[in-house]
């Protein structure tokens, strides 16, 4: 069925539901929900918001279908909330598995950096037991606010001190061989 087909239905469902004649401003409303969510979706939420049994039974208005969409800011912050909290939960075994030394390597890049926010790996590695505690809140207040950042600007490790010791030679490396290069260019 086409998109034009099944909006003109959801106009009717939502007039014989609600026994009200649907205004050019309502169907605004509805055409900005479809543009901005699809048809699918806004077919969905408009049952669904019939079907609820206390927002239901009044008329919806953009929020009430936005929120069969996307979720309450209460639901939205309680997922990311349950997020951070499975993210803890991997680092804190990561903490016990590898330690400080070990380089810390998680898909959720949202993770790493609420941890290089909190004060980095091996910091985080040398906290005591009564620490983790408050370094565990802080970690979910972090990400939540990491919450809304691009995630390709994310770290994709942090590096630990096997990684940072390396890392460090090849810079003591680089640097000693550039300026050999340089002595010879000055010659």
């Amino acid at each position: 069925m086409e998109t034009r087909h099944r909006f003109k239905n959801i106009i009717a469902q939502l007039s014989v539901n609600y026994r009200k004649e649907i205004g050019e401003a309502d169907i605004a409303n509805f055409k900005v929900m479809l543009k901005r969510w699809g048809i699918d979706a806004l077919e969905n939420a408009v049952m669904d918001h019939m079907f609820d049994p206390d927002d239901g039974k009044y008329y919806p208005n953009i929020a009430n279908i936005a929120k069969h969409i996307t979720g309450t800011a209460k639901d939205n912050l309680q997922a990311i909330e349950d997020r951070a909290e499975i993210a803890w939960a991997k680092i804190e075994g990561e903490i016990r598995r590898i330690g400080s030394y070990g380089t810390l390597e998680l898909e959720d890049r949202q993770a790493l950096a609420a941890v290089r926010h909190i004060g980095g790996w091996i910091n985080l590695c040398a906290s005591t037991t009564d620490q983790l505690v408050w370094k565990k809140k802080e970690f979910i207040s972090a990400y939540g606010t990491i919450e809304r950042t691009n995630p390709e600007s994310l770290p994709k490790k942090l590096s630990g001190r096997n990684d940072l010791a390396i890392e460090h030679k090849q810079g003591e490396t680089a640097l000693s061989d550039l300026m050999g290069k340089l002595k010879l260019v000055n010659k």
